[in-house]
């Protein structure tokens, strides 16, 4: 059955798109048995396979419309292209015999210090030596007490976002990625989209991440006062929020889109998420 289930939402991915897919099965599969935590055993695992772990603990601020968007949109892309995907919010995976069973490790919205520090080294040791990371939003809020994080993988941290009213905004991303990030030539060059946007202490490509969409803040209104009288620091014509690093052998993609359910919904923006997927876990073109 679940291989009829496959190959069925393979055929209507290539007849429809993934719009199309996303329908049916909010339609007529959503409502059947849950996976939310536990794997999607599509295939065995082998090196063709892209595996991948869904991490959605939280320890500080909870997204919880967009951590359970996110869940339901993933398990249809892993459905669609095959991939071995687990969700689990459990710590006590990051180990190096488990995390060496993921060729990518999604922080799903993740905030807060939900490891213990003999498991960020195991993490740390994970990423260094080949392995991928994948961060939406909240993942990369300054919650987390984890140098490392900050400096190595993300090469940025968070200051603030907008406040009252003007907190969540449409805004106009401007493509910057090269040939070697997945897909690249297919995404639009410019690309307006409502979000809460971040802001960051400097722009990591300051520190030499390659920028995939830049934020352009002439598209926005941003305070010069917020609602506390503090001055509001502004990022100016270099403000990133969609980038990769490259971490030892290992990969990192930061996207600072994704605070609200809706916004997974949006097919440009899970086409982005996918082409992440893949660069981070090491099955696309080379890391520069």
């Amino acid at each position: 059955m679940k291989k009829g289930v496959t190959y069925l939402l393979l055929f209507l991915v290539g007849f429809f798109g993934y719009k199309g897919v996303s329908t049916i099965y909010n339609k007529f599969l959503k409502n059947r048995k849950s996976n939310n935590e536990g794997k999607i055993n599509i295939n065995l695992k082998n090196d063709e396979v892209l595996s991948a772990l869904v991490y959605s603990a939280v320890g500080d601020f909870n997204h919880t419309d967009a951590i359970k968007a996110f869940k339901v949109e993933i398990k249809k892309l892993g459905i669609i292209n095959n991939w071995d995907i687990e969700f689990s919010n459990n710590p006590s995976l990051f180990n190096t015999e488990g995390l060496k069973n993921f060729d990518v490790v999604i922080w799903n919205n993740s905030t807060g210090n939900t490891l213990n520090k003999s498991q960020m080294r195991s993490f740390e040791n994970y990423i260094e030596n080949g392995g991928g990371y994948v961060g939406i939003h909240g993942a990369g809020d300054d919650s987390k007490d984890w140098g490392w994080y900050y400096e190595v993988l993300l090469k940025a941290k968070f200051t603030h976002h907008l406040n009252t009213e003007f907190q969540f905004q449409n805004g106009v991303l401007e493509k910057k990625c090269t040939s070697s990030f997945t897909n690249c030539q297919k995404m639009p060059s410019t690309w307006e989209r409502e979000d809460e946007w971040y802001f960051f202490d400097e722009s990591p490509q300051k520190n030499g991440s390659n920028i995939i969409y830049n934020l352009n803040e002439k598209s926005l209104f941003v305070e010069d006062i917020n609602e506390n009288g503090i001055p509001i620091s502004k990022m100016g014509e270099d403000h990133p929020v969609v980038w990769t690093n490259c971490v030892g052998k290992g990969r990192s993609f930061y996207s600072a889109m994704g605070h609200k359910g809706k916004y997974f919904l949006e097919p440009l923006h899970m086409d982005l998420i996918k082409s992440g997927i893949i660069w981070a876990s090491g099955k696309s073109a080379k890391c520069n």
